[in-house]
């Protein structure tokens, strides 16, 4: 009888494994193709050239659109995530949405047409963005959370590295090429549909109603506000990096997609670096974070040549790489489960509305500084982050590692 109990719990065991495995995999693919938009990136000089009378706003609006119209469809989301639709389910017609979306602007003949794609891209992005988080707290516990959270950070940024390599590349034949990188979703939306599992308590999700009080709480709408800063300062290194090498007669577009894969590439090394970070720092890792981003910035306003922009991008890359996961930490541990979906799709929504009204907000701040300077979006960002890493430290306190 023992030899047989203790036969049944090993086999159990060996399940669960595999159900866990399964369910890594099938999220790390979500999150390899969560920057996929940053394949077009190294293209956003070419596309401004191909179409001269387009003003630097539609052109930013290329790679920040999707961010806009993906917010409509992220409160959808969160209303229907394992109530309304299966959280599997809605997932694949978020991914199938977003590739359509992402492909369709090859065959566009004016920036109008773009952007008719990008918009259709950010409706998929606004139901599959809040979807890797949200099943990392309901499939995960204990310190398996953090781990894969980790783990979601490498797999966004090695996809990032290699969809701006390609990007880059492809770039150099067409400014159209670039937009066949969204057909690497097909293979997301086999392996989610072969090895997600569905969370076993969404079905008891689904009994239980949202009030907007349970999930605008001052927790959720200060993190998502915190994070829509970031957001904010962070979309610059994007959208003007191809236009500072170009400019500047560092190179061309396959010159800034390797100087957006080494941001990236740094940020596999700060997913990696998480976990233990986090362990060693608590919630001071936003300050080592945004200390990273500060000096990456610093280090771009002193460049001259496309290897001080590579030294700038290591070094950002290293603390955006660590901001991503600690935000989605601090947000997401301490939600009940049945709100997590909601409060994610609010935490998306913030920064949706951030990344596309980043260009927007930074050239009011230009104007308003009379600031003539092609950097100044840079100088503004060193402040923020100085300032945000200052008070982290200080509010922080004497809190113990890992609390809020």
């Amino acid at each position: 009888m023992h030899r047989e109990a203790a036969a049944a719990e090993e086999l159990q065991g060996r399940m669960e494994m595999t159900n866990k495995q399964k369910a890594i995999a099938a999220i790390l693919a979500m999150a390899f193709i969560n920057l996929a938009a940053s394949a077009t990136s190294p293209a956003l000089a070419t596309i401004s050239q191909s179409f001269p009378d387009a003003s630097h706003t539609a052109i930013a609006s290329i790679a920040t659109l999707p961010s806009l119209t993906a917010v409509p469809f992220t409160i959808l989301c969160g209303m229907i995530a394992g109530r309304k639709i299966r959280f599997r389910t809605l997932t694949l017609i978020g991914l199938a949405t977003a590739c359509i979306g992402g492909v369709l602007p090859y065959f566009a003949h004016s920036v109008g047409q773009i952007l008719v794609g990008r918009a259709i891209l950010g409706i998929g992005t606004g139901l599959t963005a809040p979807m890797c988080n949200t099943l990392v707290l309901f499939l995960f516990s204990g310190e398996d959370v953090p781990k894969q959270l980790g783990r979601n950070g490498m797999s966004t940024n090695i996809g990032a590295v290699l969809f701006q390599l390609i990007g880059g590349y492809l770039c150099s034949y067409s400014w159209r090429m670039p937009f066949l990188s969204y057909l690497a979703v097909i293979p997301v939306i086999l392996l989610v549909m072969l090895l997600l599992p569905e969370p076993e308590n969404s079905a008891d999700q689904s009994k239980q109603g949202l009030r907007l009080s349970e999930i605008l709480t001052g927790h959720v709408v200060g993190w998502s506000t915190f994070y829509s800063a970031h957001m904010i300062f962070f979309y610059p290194f994007v959208t003007e990096m191809s236009g500072i090498v170009q400019r500047n007669g560092y190179g061309t577009a396959s010159v800034s997609a390797v100087i957006l894969s080494v941001c990236t590439g740094a940020g596999v090394l700060a997913g990696y670096a998480f976990y233990r970070v986090h362990q060693a720092c608590g919630i001071k890792t936003f300050s080592v974070a945004f200390g990273c981003c500060a000096m990456g910035y610093g280090i771009l306003l002193l460049s001259k040549n496309a290897a001080g922009l590579l030294l700038c991008a290591s070094i950002f890359g290293l603390g955006y790489g660590l901001a991503l996961p600690t935000f989605t930490y601090y947000l997401g541990l301490p939600l009940k489960p049945a709100f997590r979906a909601a409060s994610f799709s609010v935490y998306h929504i913030f920064s949706s509305v951030a990344s596309f009204g980043s260009a927007y907000i930074l050239a009011f701040l230009k104007q308003a500084a009379r600031s003539s300077h092609e950097r100044f979006s840079f100088e503004v960002g060193i402040l923020f982050y100085v300032a945000a890493a200052v008070l982290v430290v200080i509010f922080s306190g004497k809190s113990r590692k890992g609390q809020i």
